[in-house]
């Protein structure tokens, strides 16, 4: 009946997500073996991941700031470009309307720092250890969507660069998810 059709419909849309959820961790396993690395400015890559998200930001009513200082790195720029959006579409989305959104980059000793700090709910003490696990996704979250590979993708790629990235955050206040990748030797 269609009661019955309408259920497995619904069904198999969850189940094609998940299918399709899939896809990208592996996609993003794949690209972690195979990085096409160049010489590149992170606060360029930065600045037009940013620029691209600036719709959803609006749509949202978060405001979404930047702060690019010039840092030159040996990267695969298409794979940092989805880094730094993975973790603007998670800020943008467990931040209030609004709420800000701030996107820094700045060289640091021999490393390329990039931070995206979100004044948004917050991620508990006890979460903080489990954010860059597939599919996990924190008890807070049952009423927003996605399915909690995005962090995990984050991760993956940022290790592959022989980066590492980190959290901080205060319930109530927000997070900042911080990215370290080793600057470039030389001058762009």
């Amino acid at each position: 009946d269609r009661e019955q059709a309408a259920s497995l419909h619904e069904e198999i849309l969850r189940l094609a997500a998940r299918v399709d959820d899939l896809q990208t961790l592996a996609n993003a396993e794949a690209a972690a073996l195979h990085l096409n690395k160049v010489r590149c400015d992170l606060a360029a890559v930065a600045a037009t991941a940013t620029e691209a998200m600036a719709s959803t930001a609006a749509a949202a009513d978060v405001e979404l700031h930047t702060d690019l200082e010039s840092a030159v790195i040996e990267a695969d720029p298409v794979r940092l470009h989805q880094v730094i959006t993975n973790l603007l579409a998670n800020a943008i989305k467990f931040t209030a309307p609004e709420g800000k959104v701030i996107v820094q980059v700045r060289p640091e000793g021999p490393d390329a720092v990039l931070t995206v700090t979100d004044t948004g709910e917050g991620i508990s003490a006890d979460d903080i250890p489990m954010v860059f696990e597939r599919f996990w996704r924190g008890r807070h979250s049952a009423t927003t969507p996605g399915s909690g590979i995005g962090l995990a993708i984050v991760a993956d790629l940022v290790q592959a660069h022989r980066g590492t990235v980190s959290v901080t955050s205060t319930v109530g206040e927000g997070s900042c998810f911080l990215v370290r990748l080793p600057a470039a030797s030389g001058r762009f």
